[in-house]
């Protein structure tokens, strides 16, 4: 088969993305792109020093990491909005990981870093190779809301001791909380006023100037005065000296015990990462209605990794606060980050020096508001308002971050909703149905006033498939049905419009519920049963044993055969009920 020229490039853009907004690039994109840039980049410069610092690598790493994330990503992520770089969530696992691992040398931790990013990318790019991006299906709205709000508490909770200028010990966010509550006696008192007052200036620049680069004009001012008023004399923390350099290249140099000790926390990394970034980018390409491929995502986060990996760098992911200011600038294309990347790396080349006064308190201040503003309680309300099962989940979720870490939290959390679909499933909804004056079609009897059943006709519908899990439930039910009917029922209709399923276990116990009527002279009839359950019918011998008579397409053909040859319509027969049980 001779392939085109054409055919080629849509290969290529299937695996790079990124050529599409190339070729279709519009030149009206290029005013908001680039003012977003300018501000993604103003932004990323603290960012990526602070993150950095959770880390525990040398500062520029962060900028790096995040330059070099963005440039990968333009090319092989599907997201038009979403920016990659560091990211506390991430920082957080990967610091935890090194921690007991590295130990004192620099030149190892660094090495370790980079060799926990090559596994985030490798593991990243086999799921996506090998399509894996369903993954995101288990994810819901109360998972990825508890999940925000229990890495917004642990980024807040990494920088609580800076915030007092104390040393911070502990990895998990109970630790660090109750670390800074037994040394309160010990806080530096003008750490702790620079720290709150950098908070409340950026919260109002937020506030009132939404569009000012807040991280960066405190990063200047606090420089600034940390330089006049030498205020590392005094005790505040600062940077210290921020050599300009480019970025190491090469493979970590590392073993294969290494590779064992962080395989679990690399796990942990890629599935994160993936988790909070393909909801996020699902959630612009909703807003601006295109079409964002869950399995590409897994190839966006491989490649940034990669690319850090051989740059010693450290684990990136998809940013929550630069991907929502991008989009907020109007930001088009994936042309912010490559723009974004330039900027930072130009800045890393040649300008870091000046951050040496920097006080690690305004990085502290930074990373703290904007994990306070990806917190999101209202949300939680608003599910409880809506599903008091699905609030208490996003609560679980967020208590098992925070406990567990944030693997162990979503996967609990996950199990739970798995646990709760089962339970629904085993339990659905169901009605007892029939007819009301000058209304077609058949009503359930417990919701609509007016509503009658036939004389010795139990229409019984079944909302849900039938598998093992439910196969009991559906006995029950008819039983007692058909137990408290008044007259006597002589045949059930079992309407199976909800019913696009039927396990071995469920057919097994409908041909026990079919001897159990037949033994009280009782018919049971399938009405509305769709191809694939007929289908299932026959395969399992149930078709054969109901009787292909006794198998109709439409509930009114059934109760149509009924009335011809059983009692009238009453309108004062006594409706029967189903059982509480919803």
């Amino acid at each position: 088969m001779k392939l085109t020229a054409t055919d080629g490039w849509r290969s290529a853009r299937r695996f790079v993305p990124g050529l599409s907004w190339v070729r279709g690039y519009q030149k009206s994109w290029l005013r908001p792109d680039l003012l977003s840039a300018l501000t993604i980049g103003a932004m990323l410069v603290p960012q990526g020093l602070a993150y950095a610092q959770i880390v525990g690598v040398r500062p520029v790493a962060g900028l790096y990491a995040g330059a070099i994330a963005m440039l990968a990503y333009a090319l092989f992520g599907p997201s038009r909005h979403m920016l990659l770089g560091p990211e506390a969530g991430a920082a957080i696992i990967a610091a935890s990981a090194l921690a007991g691992v590295a130990g004192t040398d620099p030149a190892r931790y660094a090495s370790l870093a980079a060799l926990l990013a090559l596994m985030v990318g490798l593991i990243s790019l086999a799921a996506g190779l090998f399509k894996t991006g369903a993954l995101a299906d288990f994810l819901s709205k109360p998972i990825l809301i508890g999940y925000t709000n229990g890495a917004a508490l642990i980024i807040i909770g990494s920088q609580l001791a800076r915030m007092f200028g104390l040393e911070r010990k502990a990895n998990d966010f109970p630790g660090q909380v109750l670390e800074v509550g037994q040394n309160l006696g010990k806080t530096h008192l003008p750490t702790l006023l620079l720290g709150l007052g950098i908070i409340v200036v950026l919260v109002l620049l937020r506030r009132f100037l939404p569009k000012l680069p807040g991280p960066l004009i405190l990063v200047v001012l606090t420089t600034v005065a940390a330089e006049v008023f030498q205020l590392h004399h005094g005790g505040v923390k600062v940077v210290g000296p921020v050599a300009a350099a480019p970025p190491s290249l090469g493979l970590p140099s590392v073993g294969f015990s290494d590779v064992r000790v962080l395989l679990p926390a690399a796990l942990s990394l890629a599935l994160v990462n993936y988790a909070g970034s393909v909801l996020t980018g699902r959630l612009y390409a909703d807003k601006h209605r295109y079409h964002l491929d869950g399995n590409q995502e897994f190839l966006g986060q491989a490649a940034a990794n990669l690319a850090n990996a051989f740059t010693q760098g450290f684990p990136v992911t998809g940013s929550d606060s630069r991907t929502a200011v991008n989009d907020a600038m109007g930001g088009k294309s994936q042309l912010v980050g490559v723009v974004a990347a330039v900027l930072v790396t130009v800045f890393a080349l040649f300008l870091t020096p000046l951050l040496k006064n920097l006080p690690l308190v305004t990085l502290g201040g930074i990373v703290i508001v904007a994990a306070v503003y990806l917190m999101d309680v209202a949300a939680v309300v608003a599910l409880w308002r809506v599903r008091r099962v699905e609030a208490v989940l996003a609560v679980v979720t967020t208590l098992g971050v925070l406990v567990l870490g944030i693997l162990q939290g979503i996967l609990i959390a996950v199990a739970l909703a798995l646990g709760d679909l089962i339970r629904r499933a085993a339990h659905p909804h169901d009605a007892v149905l029939g007819e009301r004056e000058g209304v077609p079609g058949w009503h359930d009897v417990s919701r609509h006033t007016g509503t009658h059943t036939i004389p010795g006709l139990l229409v019984y519908r079944f909302d849900a498939p039938m598998f093992f899990a439910n196969a009991r439930h559906l006995r029950e039910q008819l039983r007692a049905l058909v137990a408290r009917a008044k007259p006597p029922v002589q045949e059930v209709v079992l309407d199976a419009s909800a019913v696009f399923d039927l396990d071995v276990t469920a057919a097994d116990g409908l041909e026990k519920l079919r001897r159990e009527l037949e033994a009280q002279g009782i018919v049971l009839v399938i009405a509305d049963a769709n191809a694939p359950l007929r289908g299932m019918l026959r395969r399992t011998g149930m078709m054969e044993r109901l009787g292909e008579e006794n198998v109709y397409l439409t509930v009114e053909a059934a109760v149509a055969r009924f009335q011809k040859r059983g009692p009238g319509t009453s309108p004062e027969s006594e409706p029967p009920s189903p059982p509480a049980s919803h």
